[in-house]
């Protein structure tokens, strides 16, 4: 996994963050040997975190799992302490609840970039030579590349940065929220903001009508030379790889890895979490359930191996 992570646009404060926790009304506890002089970049994912961040963490983790971190604030459980007692944390009874009305807040007072750390020029550029139909709507906070079409009733969201010659047909919508919700101990249902953007690389092109949801914490991306058929949905922190051909209609779910060079029939569906290796063909009609190893074929509902399928061009 890479280093990504939510910039704050100027460092938090363990000040500042103590009285956003207070405004929020959540009783909660410092770990010992919390400096109080300790400031904060951004916000990381708890499975993959950050140096100088804050994420948080609600159930048994490897232990393993922030070894290397420096200065890295974890909202957490009282019941896990021995899981932290080599990094800052703040005791909660539900950090999620905490962690997700904290990012609320941050979002509403636009505290956070619309960029990831991934994205390397964090401002957004429009590029002279892309094309932008008049009937596009472009948000602030989007960049889009020399040579690149952006056709009518296209919405580019915040936080959308498209790569040089790409094509996005007419409807499709880059960057919208997807649907995260949780259910506090008190029985509130909270909307897991997405901070993350939209990441797509060179030459892909997008059919019409195409979703492709914003990331959570990390971004949702599709790398160089891919193709995206019409009424297709991407959920949000899916990571696409090079090569990727994917026919019309294809569902994939949250959080899903395509690896370089599979090929994708019509109408297939993915559930969330799953890993697709490189050079995969999967039937038309097809539901994946549960992870494919590379340079296979499979085929059904649920898929299953087969001998030999071809979906698509060579790419």
């Amino acid at each position: 996994m890479s280093n990504e992570y939510i910039l704050f646009f100027k460092p938090l404060s363990l000040e500042t963050l103590q009285n956003n926790i207070r405004s929020i009304g959540i009783e909660f506890t410092l770990s010992k040997n919390l400096d109080i002089s300790t400031s904060f970049i951004g916000i990381s994912d708890g499975r993959y975190p950050q140096d100088n961040t804050i994420c948080f963490v609600d159930r048994e983790i490897e232990s393993s799992t922030f070894d290397l971190c420096k200065n890295i604030l974890v909202l957490t459980k009282q019941k896990l302490h021995d899981n932290f007692l080599n990094t800052f944390a703040i005791y909660i009874n539900d950090p999620r609840e905490l962690f997700i009305k904290l990012l609320n807040l941050y979002d509403k007072n636009k505290l956070c970039s619309p960029f990831t750390s991934k994205i390397k020029n964090q401002k957004p550029t429009i590029n002279k030579d892309a094309y932008i139909d008049k009937n596009a709507i472009i948000e602030d906070g989007v960049s889009v590349g020399g040579g690149s079409v952006i056709s009518a009733g296209v919405v580019l969201k915040r936080g959308s940065v498209i790569g040089e010659n790409c094509i996005i047909r007419e409807n499709c919508t880059i960057g919208c929220n997807g649907i995260a919700l949780y259910k506090t101990s008190n029985g509130d249902t909270l909307r897991f903001p997405h901070l993350a953007g939209v990441e797509i690389g060179n030459n892909v092109e997008l059919g019409s009508g195409v979703v492709v949801v914003r990331g959570t914490l990390l971004n949702t991306s599709i790398a160089n030379d891919t193709v995206i058929g019409n009424l297709s949905n991407i959920g949000h922190g899916v990571k696409i790889s090079k090569k990727v051909w994917m026919s019309v209609g294809t569902l994939v779910g949250g959080n899903c890895n395509i690896l370089d060079g599979t090929t994708i029939g019509l109408g297939v569906n993915i559930r969330d979490n799953l890993t697709i290796g490189k050079n995969v063909s999967i039937g038309m009609g097809s539901v994946v359930t549960k992870n494919i190893p590379s340079d296979i074929s499979i085929f059904g509902n649920p898929a299953k191996k087969i001998r030999s399928l071809s979906t698509g061009p060579n790419r």
